[in-house]
């Protein structure tokens, strides 16, 4: 059943608030997530292709640890084996290390990383650093974090970093997210450079990206970034939160990665989906250039675990140049600005 947009309306003005739900602007899931849900919580993957094999670093809940698997088709994954776990001896990433981020430079693998320690007051986690000559066995050349919360809208934790390497400015860059509380998403995007990916400069003028407290989806929190640079754009999905801490994804674009981010008319480009495995909510998601177009991995969740799953897009248009009109989602229509299912 659906509703005319004016009762829409008044059932908001009378304490209902609509939902997202599926998928926009081309974007398309598959039914269901790539692993057996007897596995428990993975989540935050990131995923590269090397001589046609896909390879995928996740965090995976149960051991704490950054798991490694392989695939021929980004959907059907090899058993997988563990490559970095927490440092019991630590003393900032003694509790857990999650959500990686890679790039591969003069044929060795970096990683930068989430480490988390919980102290007597607050949930504290910063940015760690390894390298490795295969991918599987990692090295720490450093016993402490590259990336430390230092600033005050950071509150002690900052995570998700991803990085890449810029050729034209010989740079690595970082994008992480910073201010989160124990429980809950971060509160803002921040951004820092490094030329050797072990010693990093914060912009001055973080945070780069906040919530957007007009747009009911994302009015709570943003984190989880991931970028990619084509056609001169600088491209970034990300995690937003509405009130109720219900989790979907954005895209947003700018011209140098740093400001006067422009976000894509229909936003949330990937919402959780009722009744299906991702329904509660849908966190970060990382995308890769296909020959035809876009393929993605989130982990989405159903109040009990996170799973990962999978997502497309044809062609390399991603819709934002659109004269303000949102674009259909995927059952062709434009319900889910007034979604289906109202809830209160």
């Amino acid at each position: 059943m659906s509703f005319p947009i004016e009762e829409v309306l008044v059932m908001i003005l009378n304490g209902y608030r609509p939902m997202p739900t599926g998928t926009t602007a081309g974007w398309k899931k598959a039914k269901y997530p790539l692993f057996e849900p007897a596995l428990n919580t993975m989540f935050d993957s990131y995923v590269i292709k090397e001589d046609g094999i896909y390879k995928m670093w996740f965090s995976w809940r149960p051991t704490k640890s950054i798991m490694y698997t392989t695939s021929t088709d980004g959907i059907h994954w090899e058993p997988f084996c563990c490559v970095l776990t927490r440092q019991l001896d630590s003393s900032w990433e003694a509790d857990k290390v999650s959500r990686p981020t890679l790039v591969k430079k003069d044929n060795r693998y970096h990683m930068w990383y989430t480490g988390h320690m919980i102290w007597s007051g607050p949930l504290s986690a910063a940015i760690g650093y390894a390298v490795s000559d295969d991918g599987i066995h990692w090295e720490r050349p450093l016993a402490h974090p590259v990336l430390r919360p230092d600033k005050p809208w950071e509150n002690h934790i900052i995570w998700t970093p991803h990085v890449i390497y810029d050729e034209e400015e010989d740079l690595f860059k970082m994008w992480y997210a910073g201010g989160a509380t124990e429980g809950t998403e971060s509160d803002a995007l921040g951004y820092a450079t490094s030329k050797d990916g072990i010693h990093w400069t914060k912009y001055p003028l973080n945070p780069i990206f906040v919530p957007d407290g007009s747009i009911p989806w994302e009015m709570a929190k943003v984190s989880a970034p991931f970028v990619w640079k084509r056609d001169g754009w600088y491209y970034m999905s990300y995690l937003g939160n509405d009130a109720d801490m219900r989790g979907s994804n954005g895209l947003a674009r700018s011209r140098d990665g740093i400001t006067n981010w422009e976000r894509h008319p229909s936003n949330p480009i990937i919402a959780s989906s009722e009744g299906c495995w991702d329904h509660n909510c849908i966190c970060k998601l990382m995308i890769i250039e296909t020959e035809t177009g876009y393929m993605g991995w989130y982990n989405g969740g159903n109040r009990k675990i996170e799973e990962i799953g999978i997502v497309y897009h044809e062609g390399f248009d991603l819709g934002f140049e659109t004269d303000g009109k949102p674009a259909p989602n995927e059952r062709g229509d434009y319900s889910y600005l007034c979604p289906i299912n109202i809830t209160h």
